[in-house]
């Protein structure tokens, strides 16, 4: 009796156990069956929003994988993933590679007054949106605060920034002792300049590399197209600023004095201006912000985005659509959006990044409310819808084509002022000479 007791009682313990064990595969099955999205990135901290967006809903699983380069992936592979978040995305020749979106604002209620207009316009292929806006970063100039106690522009154009540059620089004894501004001080501030003034540098969709397009040929095949007259006047402008200094005497003057952060040079007053990225601003230390105040220069009374914005998209016959949407969908949401700044805040990530997509969010609510929240001084000097041009078509493999030619032809031509005599041949001249050392990832990519 008495072991038929015990007998009954293991039993009974053995049923429950095995009943535990399979709710706990049974739930696991489960889980291991839900839609995994994969998401292509060039932002390592995009996986703090696809883990609260896993642990917010039981029904898709986001997997986020690092690439360098997304946007020159997805024109190679034959195996595109759910989603790409990632820069370098306008081209023609990459937009092609992505599906519709327009689902997000029929069925998933995306309001596209949310976003900034030019930015959503950039991301239409026709009539279609194909991408849409995640990010974006400018260029800003900043200024000791005591110097502009009565200055009322939020913007400044490169009228004023010259005059005001001229008038604040200072030679005694045939040295510079304190200067304005010189955009040879950020080359990479001239390069988005240019951009800004639709230069172009656009990927020609026409070109083959069956040979090296000889000098005297027709832009149209090239590999990269710009537009001689805007190319012309922007150089020309940009020589302007100085041009009563000599090159030498710049030089001097940065060799001197450039042996500290740009921001410590305009509060010791030894320049006016120093050019900065918001997003490179905004990670100053706030006793030191809090000394400064910034500006956004302007081109043609728009302001002047970096090379940065970063854009979503769903490639063409790529899986589980509808985990992409509906992760998609969740980034646009502004409360979500402030989840992840608060757990980046909590992981102590903030000083490293600016919020959630390091610069400033598409949905001009993030801005106005959560951007603000965290840095006070934002609402002094705020962004301006009307004032945000489109972002500049440039090609996927933009930063291998800044770094090695346009940077290195940049320095050469804002070093030597009588190049302003022939800009675009000079530009045709070493256009050639880099083409003829073209690496083999541009020649893939075609």
């Amino acid at each position: 009796m008495r072991n038929e007791k015990l007998y009954r009682r293991c039993a009974f313990r053995i049923g429950i156990g095995i009943f535990a064990l399979l709710i706990f595969f049974l739930c696991t099955a489960c889980a291991n069956l839900a839609p995994r999205a994969l998401v292509w990135t060039d932002m390592p901290e995009l996986i703090i929003a696809a883990q609260l967006f896993n642990r917010e809903n039981d029904r898709y699983i986001i997997d986020v994988e690092y690439k360098a380069f997304p946007a020159s992936e997805i024109i190679k592979t034959t195996k595109p993933p759910s989603l790409i978040i990632a820069r370098y995305m306008l081209s023609n020749l990459v937009m092609k590679k992505f599906a519709s979106l327009d689902e997000l604002f029929s069925e998933y209620y995306l309001d596209p007054n949310d976003m900034y207009p030019a930015l959503l316009n950039a991301g239409k292929l026709g009539s279609k949106h194909v991408l849409l806006p995640v990010s974006f970063d400018c260029e800003l100039i900043i200024e000791n605060k005591s110097e502009t106690a009565r200055a009322g522009t939020a913007m400044l154009d490169p009228e004023t920034i010259r005059q005001t540059s001229q008038a604040f620089t200072r030679i005694e004894n045939g040295k510079i002792s304190s200067m304005g501004f010189s955009p040879r001080w950020d080359l990479g501030f001239a390069e988005n300049w240019l951009l800004a003034a639709n230069v172009g540098f656009t990927p020609n969709e026409k070109w083959k590399p069956t040979s090296v397009p000889a000098i005297s040929d027709d832009i149209s095949s090239w590999p990269v197209l710009w537009n001689k007259q805007n190319l012309e006047k922007c150089i020309e402008g940009l020589l302007s600023f100085n041009s009563d200094i000599g090159v030498s005497q710049q030089d001097d003057f940065a060799f001197t004095y450039f042996n500290m952060p740009g921001y410590q040079l305009v509060l010791e007053g030894k320049v006016l201006y120093w050019p900065m990225k918001a997003s490179e601003y905004f990670k100053l230390p706030h006793s030191i912000r809090e000394q400064l105040r910034y500006r956004f220069p302007a081109v043609d009374h728009k302001i002047i985005l970096t090379e940065n914005s970063r854009f979503i998209g769903i490639p063409r016959g790529s899986k589980n659509r509808k985990a992409a949407l509906e992760f998609a969908r969740w980034l646009f949401v502004a409360t979500n959006q402030e989840k992840i700044w608060k757990e980046m805040e909590s992981q102590q990530l903030l000083p490293d990044y600016v919020g959630a997509f390091d610069g400033f969010s598409s949905i001009m609510q993030v801005n106005e409310t959560i951007f603000l929240r965290y840095f006070p001084e934002y609402g002094q000097n705020p962004l301006l819808p009307a004032a945000i041009p489109e972002p500049a078509r440039i090609p996927d493999y933009w930063e291998d084509f800044s770094r090695d030619f346009l940077h290195h032809w940049l320095e050469a031509v804002m070093s030597n002022p009588e190049s302003r005599v022939a800009i675009d041949q000079g530009f045709r001249s070493a256009f050639e000479q880099y083409m003829g050392i073209m690496p083999d990832w541009l020649i893939s990519n075609h």
